[in-house]
């Protein structure tokens, strides 16, 4: 598909989405999506800077709109808000969510799959991205090498567990949702956001 066909349908997904958000309200939902009204805009954190939604679209801080795969997340978390912030907080492997079926394969080889290749055998790397990225020591043990919790999105925590290559075992990396991910976000929108942090991963570690 030629760039400016996939601009157009970019274009047209994106605008379906304020479609929708421009029929909802959010007053009364701030506590359940972790957001703030500012007057007419919503600010929604994501990886730790504000986005604003207005009725004329999503805006960073400078006033551009965040890349496509980032609206995605964005306009689905708004859009799915749960009537009440769901209890589900135990950790759980994206392909064992129920829709996340024909999205293993792209979420082994574009998410888990590039951290391993990046940082086997360089732990100190990884966590030194990790402190670039705001990850937190998790309140659980975890018996592994290194595992730190991220806030991508309010409700939205997401825990990397990675083992360095031993004499008996490859490295691994795993990233784990709360069982209640997909109350505020579907399966594609669950691995675009795992893909948005690994890929700032491997690009903090420079």
């Amino acid at each position: 598909m030629p760039a400016n066909d996939t601009d157009s349908v970019y274009d047209a997904t994106y605008q379906h989405y304020l479609e929708q958000l421009k029929t909802m309200r959010f007053e009364g939902r701030e506590a359940v999506l972790g957001i703030r009204r500012d007057g007419d805009a919503v600010v929604i954190p994501y990886f730790g800077r504000p986005i604003r939604y207005t009725g004329d679209g999503l805006a960073d801080e400078g006033g551009r709109r965040p890349a496509f795969s980032d609206c995605v997340v964005l306009c689905r978390y708004l859009i799915m808000c749960p009537r009440v912030a769901p209890a589900q907080r135990e950790w759980m492997a994206f392909r064992d969510f129920p829709d996340a079926g024909p999205l293993t394969v792209f979420w082994a080889d574009t998410v888990e799959g590039p951290l391993v290749s990046a940082f086997s055998g360089a732990v100190g790397k990884l966590e030194k991205a990790c402190d670039a990225l705001g990850g937190a020591m998790p309140e659980m043990e975890i018996a592994c090498d290194l595992c730190r919790q991220f806030t991508p999105l309010p409700r939205m925590p997401l825990l990397l567990v990675f083992n360095d290559a031993d004499d008996d075992f490859p490295a691994s990396a795993s990233l784990l949702f709360e069982r209640r991910a997909s109350a505020y976000l579907d399966a594609e929108s669950q691995a675009i956001l795992g893909h948005a942090l690994s890929d700032r991963l491997l690009k903090a570690r420079w």
